[in-house]
């Protein structure tokens, strides 16, 4: 079984990031809190936090991310025979980078807005005279790592995102043979989806990606739903009939 990638490294990553930043605020609070109001707005123009994250190694960050996506994009056509790859569009390939670039720009203006925020809300607390106790505690409370970019939400939406790349790829992949069929492939556990149950029990030796996205519970690229962790895997090795009966056995009306 092909484990599918994802961006974990990335969550822990921008945690890393997300922490040195805010360490590194609690000195530029004390010094701006010194100055006149006039000065502090001068100097607030200058304030650049996404620039002293991508110092601290976003940039570096997305180019990993980036090459993930490239990988997982050979990964999928590498499934095709070499006569299949050759029926395939160049336009298939740039449409899957055009959607990588589309991902990358989310994440990338979601850490933008972050650290606009993050720089409002520390001016604000100078402003309002907070002491730099409060406003660091503040800071950390509501911007600090777990929260935001950093937060489990985020990371599960990104995560999901991906897999829904990597379904995508797929079926791009298969665009010029709809007669390939693929079988419903992932844990089964107290987490598992009834949806996702059924597909496995009723996927059989394998469906067209048509026939899939007319079942009405499931579809090939969302599978499951949000935060899905099956994947439709193409069908080369019949399952034997025991298999069959097992994989049948996970749903039950």
């Amino acid at each position: 079984m092909n484990k599918l990638a994802n961006l974990d490294f990335y969550n822990k990553e921008i945690q890393n990031i997300q922490q040195q930043l805010i360490d590194k605020l609690d000195n530029l609070v004390v010094g701006l809190g010194r100055i006149s109001d006039t000065e502090l707005m001068q100097i607030a123009k200058q304030i650049d936090f996404f620039a002293e994250m991508e110092t601290l190694g976003f940039g570096k960050l997305m180019n990993r991310v980036g090459k993930t996506f490239d990988d997982e994009i050979a990964r999928v056509f590498a499934e095709l025979s070499k006569r299949e790859l050759g029926q395939v569009s160049v336009a298939s390939i740039e449409a899957l980078k055009e959607l990588k670039n589309f991902e990358m720009t989310y994440l990338t203006n979601g850490v933008r807005q972050y650290s606009d925020q993050l720089k409002t809300a520390m001016l604000r607390g100078i402003i309002t005279g907070e002491s730099n106790i409060q406003i660091m505690n503040n800071i950390n409370t509501t911007f600090g790592v777990g929260t935001f970019i950093s937060s489990s939400e985020t990371s599960f939406l990104i995560n999901d995102a991906f897999s829904r790349f990597s379904s995508t790829s797929r079926a791009k992949a298969y665009e010029e043979f709809p007669e390939t069929l693929f079988y419903y492939e992932g844990p089964v556990d107290d987490k598992t989806r009834d949806v996702c149950r059924r597909a496995i029990s009723e996927s059989g030796q394998g469906l067209t990606i048509d026939e899939i996205n007319s079942l009405g519970y499931v579809d090939f690229a969302n599978r499951g739903g949000y935060n899905c962790r099956h994947q439709w895997r193409k069908a080369l090795v019949p399952f034997t009939k025991e298999q069959l009966e097992v994989r049948k056995s996970m749903f039950k009306e």
